[in-house]
Parts: structure tokens; sequence; C-alpha cells
């Protein structure tokens, strides 16, 4: 009668440390730092950073437009443009990664700073240099 006791309490035990990893698991998984659907909308630069400073490229010239991702779980669809330079594609944002393939190009990556309702802050690496651009959300 020990033995059948000894192995009801061995299996209670392995129960409440299954469900205490589950729950373990599921506390440790990420929730979306930003809320994807802030992103809809024109967007227009106000100001471009290199190192924390002002950097004196013209921010007014870059422009994003950004349309939801469909219900069905797809990607997003975007457009860019900076001065005469213009993409499109699709883009998904994941915690603070916003990444966007252009079409026939390969997939970049942005750091997605400040997402609110009327600004947007991206954080880029150009060769070794952080920079941030601002944008300001013209049209929802």
């Amino acid at each position: 009668m020990n033995n059948l006791t000894l192995n009801s309490f061995s299996k209670v035990l392995s129960l409440v440390a299954l469900f205490t990893c589950i729950q373990l698991f599921q506390a440790c998984k990420s929730e979306p730092k930003f809320n994807a659907s802030l992103l809809t909308g024109s967007w227009s630069g106000i100001d471009w950073k290199v190192k924390g400073k002002s950097s004196g490229r013209d921010a007014s010239s870059v422009n994003f437009v950004f349309a939801p991702a469909s219900e069905d779980g797809s990607a997003g669809t975007y457009m860019a443009s900076y001065g005469s330079q213009k993409e499109s594609g699709n883009y998904t944002l994941d915690s603070d990664k916003l990444y966007t393939t252009a079409e026939d190009k390969i997939e970049k990556v942005v750091r997605v700073i400040q997402l609110n309702r009327d600004t947007l802050i991206l954080g880029m690496n150009r060769m070794g240099q952080e920079e941030e651009l601002v944008l300001v959300i013209q049209q929802q």
C-alpha cells in the first residue's frame, strides 16, 4: 500500500510540475509592444536625428502610407517616398520591429521607438550610425 501511495504522490507531483511549467511559459509569452492598428494611415516626417541631434536632412520629404493587414492574418501593405525615391510592398509589426518588404526586394527592419495615435518614431542603423526618423500622422 505504501508503494501505491508513493506512486500516486509522484504522479500528482509530476502534474503540478507540468502545470507550473505551462503557466511560466504562458507568462513569458511576449505581448505586442505596440498596437499595430495605430500604424494605419498617412505619416509625414518632421525631424531626422543622427546621434540624437537634428541632422539637417529634409524629413518633410519622407512619407509613409500604411494599410492594415487583412483579417486572414496576411501582412499589411505600405507605400513610402523619400524625395524622388518610391517603394511599396508588405509590412508586419512584431513587438518593436517593423519589417518591410518592397516588391522584388529583400526584407528590411527598423525599430519602432514610439507609436501612438499621432507620432511614429523609427530607429534605424545607417552604416553604424543610429538615426531616428520622427513622423506625425496626417490622415488615419
